[in-house]
C-alpha cells in the first residue's frame, strides 16, 4: 500500500499544494497540484500586517487542500509560509486560524527557504550538475543560494520580490521613468552585499525558478519560437533586456495579453523582469536555465527524506503523465474539478468491467488521458466541442503518449458525446481494427462517467457493477445529494455500453 506526502507552500504571491506517492524509497509520483493565486503579501511590506481580504483567501484556499489531502489519504503533511509571514506582525494569529484547519503552518526561514529551493531545482534534473548558482524571485524576496547535491552554501534572502516592489514603487500604469529609476536604484543598493560575495564562488551553472521566471520564459518562448528542454529554458540576458523594454512601455491590459502562462502575474512582472535582469547584470550572467520546479518540490524531497531516514539515496520523480496531461489541461482552460471527476470514475468502471471489456491496464492510462482532456474543445466554442477536442490532443497532446497513443486518446475523447463511432468517420476508419475495438470500450465508459458528472457538483462518491442475469448491467450509486439527473443523464449516454457490450445498463 503507498504512503501518500502533501506539502504546502504559502506564498506571498500565491498558494501551492503537491500531493505524492510513495510505493518504495527513492522514487515518488506526483497524484495532484494546485495554485491559489492569493496574494498574502498584498500590503504586508509596506503595512507590516496581513490584508483582510488576502487572509480570508488564504484561509479558503488552505481548507480545499486539506480536503483534497484528506481524499488521497495523506499520511504526512507539511505547510511552510515565507516572506509574507515572516514579516507580518498578526501572523501568529493567522497560523492559529491555520491550526483550526488542522494544519500545523510554519514559517521557514531565509535560509532554509533558499536551500529547500536548489533542492527543489536539483531534484528535477536528469544531470548532477557542477556548483551551481540557484535564484528564486518570490512575491516578497528574491532567494540566492550556491550548491550542489553535496551541498548548499552562501544562502541569501534579499527583500526585492515582485509583489514588495511593485506596492513600493510601481504607482502608475505603466510605470513613469521615475518610479523605474527609484525601483533600480534600490534593487542595485540591496543586492550590493549578495552579489559582492557571490561573484567570488566557481559555480558554472545557473538555475532560477518561481512564476516571474517560468512567465518571462514563456513569454520569450512564444516570441522567439524556441522550445523548452527537459524542463528547463534558456533565458540570455539581451533577450531578458528586450523583454523588459516591451513590459515596462506596456499598460496592464497590454501585458495580461503577453501572457499565456500566468495573466494574473501580470500586474507584478515590470518589476519582477527588473530584478532579474539587475541580478544577471551584477553577476554578470549571460544567461538563466528556467526551471519549473522550485520550492514546493525542494520540500517534497525534503518531507520524503524524512520520513524515510532509513534510505540514503537520492529521491526522484517517476516520469508523470498526469503533469503533462494537467499542463495541456491548464492551456485550454479546462475545468479541472469536473475532468478529475470524470477520470476518477471512468477509471473505477474500467477496474471494475475488465471481465467485460478484457483490455490490459495499460489502456487504463489511456482512458486517463482521454477522460482528463475530453473537455477542452470548448475553448474554441461550445458547438461541435468534441471534434475540437479531438484535434487539440492530435496537435499539442501530452508529449509522454506516442503518436498511436495520441490518435487512441483523441478518439475516445472525440466520442464523449453525439455520434457513436463509426467507419463512416474517416479519422476512426484510419485506424486498425484493435485500435477501433478499444476506442469504442473506452468512449462507452467515458461517456456513462462524464454523465455521472452532469451538474459538475461531484455528488457521485462510488460505483459498484454487478452483472445480472439475462444481460444487465447494473451500476449502483452512491454519493451526496439528490443524483436524480446525474442518472438521468448517464442513462442518456449509456446507449454505447449497452451497444459495445451487449448488455442493458442501469442505474441505481
Amino acid at each position: 500500500m503507498p504512503n501518500t506526502f502533501a506539502v504546502i507552500d504559502a506564498g506571498s504571491n500565491a498558494i501551492r499544494l503537491q500531493i505524492a506517492s510513495v510505493d518504495q524509497p527513492g522514487t515518488y509520483r506526483i497524484i495532484e497540484q494546485d495554485r491559489r493565486p492569493v496574494r498574502l503579501g498584498h500590503r504586508v511590506f509596506d503595512t507590516g500586517a496581513l490584508d483582510p481580504s488576502s487572509r480570508s483567501n488564504a484561509l479558503d484556499a488552505l481548507k480545499r487542500f486539506k480536503t483534497v489531502a484528506d481524499r488521497h489519504g495523506v499520511t504526512s503533511i507539511r505547510a511552510i509560509a515565507t516572506s509574507a509571514m515572516r514579516e507580518a506582525r498578526d501572523g501568529a494569529s493567522f497560523i492559529e486560524d491555520v491550526a483550526q484547519l488542522g494544519i500545523t503552518l510554519e514559517v521557514l526561514s531565509e535560509e532554509d527557504e533558499a536551500s529547500l529551493i536548489s533542492l527543489g531545482i536539483l531534484s528535477g534534473l536528469k544531470f548532477d550538475p557542477p556548483l551551481g548558482l540557484f535564484m528564486d524571485i518570490g512575491g516578497g524576496s528574491v532567494e540566492l543560494a550556491v550548491g550542489n547535491h553535496a551541498k548548499t552554501f552562501a544562502l541569501f534572502s534579499v527583500p526585492l520580490g515582485a509583489v514588495r516592489l511593485t506596492e513600493r514603487f510601481l504607482k502608475h500604469d505603466p510605470p513613469t521613468e521615475k518610479e523605474l529609476e527609484n525601483l533600480e536604484q534600490f534593487v542595485k543598493q540591496k543586492l550590493g552585499p549578495a552579489s559582492r560575495r557571490l561573484v567570488r564562488e566557481k559555480y558554472t551553472m545557473v538555475f532560477g525558478s518561481g512564476g516571474t521566471m517560468t512567465s518571462l520564459a514563456e513569454m520569450d518562448a512564444r516570441i522567439t519560437g524556441d522550445s523548452h528542454h527537459e524542463s528547463l529554458y534558456v533565458l540570455r540576458r539581451a533577450r531578458l533586456k528586450s523583454l523588459f523594454e516591451l513590459l515596462r512601455s506596456q499598460p496592464l491590459l497590454e501585458r495580461v495579453a503577453s501572457i499565456a502562462g500566468d495573466p494574473k502575474r501580470a500586474d507584478i512582472l515590470v518589476a519582477g523582469a527588473g530584478v532579474l535582469l539587475a541580478i544577471m547584470d551584477q553577476l554578470k550572467l549571460d544567461y538563466v536555465f528556467v526551471s519549473g520546479r522550485g520550492l514546493r518540490d525542494g520540500l517534497m524531497v525534503d518531507l520524503l527524506r524524512k520520513s524515510h531516514p532509513a534510505f540514503m539515496g537520492t529521491w526522484t520523480e517517476e516520469a508523470n503523465r498526469s503533469e503533462s496531461i494537467e499542463e495541456v489541461g491548464e492551456k485550454y482552460n479546462y475545468d479541472k474539478t469536473h475532468s478529475q471527476q470524470v477520470a476518477r470514475l471512468a477509471l473505477s468502471l474500467f477496474e471494475q468491467m475488465r471481465d467485460l471489456h478484457g483490455l490490459p491496464d495499460r489502456y487504463s492510462s489511456l482512458l486517463y488521458a482521454a477522460a482528463m482532456l475530453h473537455d477542452i474543445g470548448l475553448f474554441i466554442a461550445y458547438p461541435k466541442h468534441h471534434k475540437h477536442t479531438y484535434y487539440l490532443i492530435k496537435s499539442s497532446g501530452p508529449s509522454s503518449f506516442d503518436a498511436i497513443e495520441l490518435d487512441i486518446i483523441a478518439n475516445i475523447a472525440r466520442y464523449h458525446r453525439k455520434s457513436h463511432p463509426s467507419p463512416k468517420h474517416l479519422l476512426f476508419a484510419q485506424l486498425t481494427t484493435a485500435q477501433q475495438d478499444v476506442v469504442r470500450k473506452l468512449s462507452a465508459i467515458l461517456r456513462v462517467a462524464d454523465g455521472l458528472d452532469y451538474g459538475r457538483q461531484s455528488r457521485v462518491r462510488e460505483i459498484q457493477i454487478k452483472t445480472k442475469p439475462e444481460k444487465v448491467l447494473e451500476i449502483r450509486l452512491s454519493g451526496t445529494g439528490d443524483m436524480t439527473d446525474e442518472i438521468h443523464s448517464a442513462s442518456d449516454k449509456g446507449g454505447l455500453m449497452s451497444e459495445v457490450y451487449g448488455m442493458e445498463v442501469v442505474f441505481a
